[in-house]
């Protein structure tokens, strides 16, 4: 339009041709300059946004927690993040664009490369096959790690063809161990609640049926059986209670605890088990333990169940031990002096393999299997570790196999300032 009104107006005069054309090249170049601009303005943010989209997920694909895998369609390798190298280490050579089955051990192959493969086929053959599948991998070297992979599909917004192919590797060795514990616990479970339940529907039923024909010693003497085994059951039920309420964040109210109080009465009940088993038990207590501020009920159950422990290992003519004494700590930068109340047991047992020593502690961990004892669920020694945790402690371990074992825990006391 402005082009025509100039022609109109200027046509009919030679002289202002120039001036015309002057015209319009000032006019295109300053459309085309601000079409320039307005391009570059467009194309600078749609650039910044896909450095920030590509940021964003170079962030999310270098933390995320699982390995990620991305291959093209003919398995070459795009990206590996930090997690599958560290989970895969026969992946940290890797160049991105070779095949993946370069670096993959042949047994690792053999079990993803064919499902690969098989999912690429299928999708061609039909639409409706699952573009995800699921397997277990188990790794054979020292780590003997265990993964879930996921392989899935990448395709294009149609769904008609494929564009790569992702592969998740979730790391489930603690997951499967953790399965197998609670496995073993519940059938140490069974078992323990099965025997004292029969037992005591035994003896019951004999009482009931042979009552006239039993003397009143033999009655009395089933009746003591059906009561101990009642007693078993509910040691059972309340240690399963107690392990559930120790790794709650329970607050129970501080008392003054005093060993001297403690021990004697812990002692005394153990010592018809140790008498049974013709084993010496016995404690010392430092004249001078000061008190400390704690739980005795629960401080009570920890010695119970590590002299418990110690008695179920001790053989006949063995001593248990157990001391409890001070010991003296400095810390030179505030100043202080702290007093610790160290309580060790000590015993002649059996002694604890050096590497199950460190999984001793873990919950439904029964170490008798190997004795062949069935008493006992696992619990005993993963509830002493809640109870000093509680107190702010931690329990350590010193054992021989066929000398014995040491347990002991220390619970610090702040005295005064120097």
């Amino acid at each position: 339009m402005f082009i025509k009104q100039l022609f109109s107006k200027y046509f009919v005069n030679p002289k202002h041709l120039l001036t015309i054309v002057n015209k319009v090249i000032n006019f295109t170049y300053l459309k085309f300059h601000n079409l320039l601009i307005k391009f570059n303005i467009y194309d600078k943010k749609h650039f910044d946004q896909i450095q920030l989209e590509k940021f964003k997920l170079e962030t999310l694909f270098s933390v995320i927690s699982d390995g990620l895998i991305i291959l093209d369609k003919e398995l070459n390798i795009i990206s590996v993040n930090p997690a599958a190298s560290k989970n895969f280490k026969f992946l940290k050579s890797c160049i991105l664009g070779n095949h993946i089955c370069y670096y993959l051990p042949g047994y690792v192959s053999d079990q993803i490369t064919p499902v690969i493969y098989q999912m690429i086929n299928n999708n061609h053959l039909s639409n409706r096959y699952s573009h995800t599948k699921y397997l277990k991998l188990h790794l054979q070297d020292d780590s003997a790690k265990a993964f879930q992979i996921v392989i899935k599909l990448l395709l294009t917004k149609d769904k008609n063809s494929i564009m790569g192919i992702g592969i998740i590797i979730q790391d489930i060795t603690n997951q499967i161990g953790l399965n197998e514990a609670k496995t073993q616990f519940i059938s140490n479970v069974s078992h323990e609640l099965r025997t004292p339940l029969f037992n005591i529907r035994s003896f019951l039923e004999t009482l009931s049926e042979y009552r006239d024909s039993l003397t009143d010693k033999q009655q009395k003497e089933f009746l003591d059986i059906a009561n101990q085994e009642t007693q078993r059951l509910t040691y059972l039920v309340n240690d399963v209670l107690d392990l559930s309420r120790l790794e709650s964040d329970f607050l129970d109210i501080l008392e003054s605890l005093e060993f001297h109080e403690i021990v004697p009465p812990v002692i005394q009940t153990s010592q018809l088990r140790a008498s049974s088993k013709k084993i010496r038990l016995s404690f010392q207590i430092c004249p001078h333990v000061p008190s400390i501020s704690g739980y005795p009920n629960l401080m009570t159950q920890v010695l119970s169940n590590l002299i418990g422990n110690s008695l179920k290992f001790t053989g006949v003519d063995g001593r248990i031990l157990v001391k409890v004494y001070s010991i003296q700590s400095l810390c030179l930068q505030r100043k202080l002096n702290f007093s610790k109340v160290r309580v060790e047991i000590i015993d002649e047992g059996t002694g604890i393999d050096e590497l199950d020593q460190s999984r001793i502690f873990d919950r439904f961990v029964r170490l008798e299997n190997n004795v062949h004892t069935l008493e006992g669920t696992g619990l005993g020694l993963s509830i002493v570790k809640n109870i000093v945790q509680k107190h702010g402690s931690s329990v350590s371990v010193h054992s021989e196999l066929s000398v014995g074992s040491s347990f002991w825990f220390d619970l610090s006391i702040l005295e005064k300032k120097n």
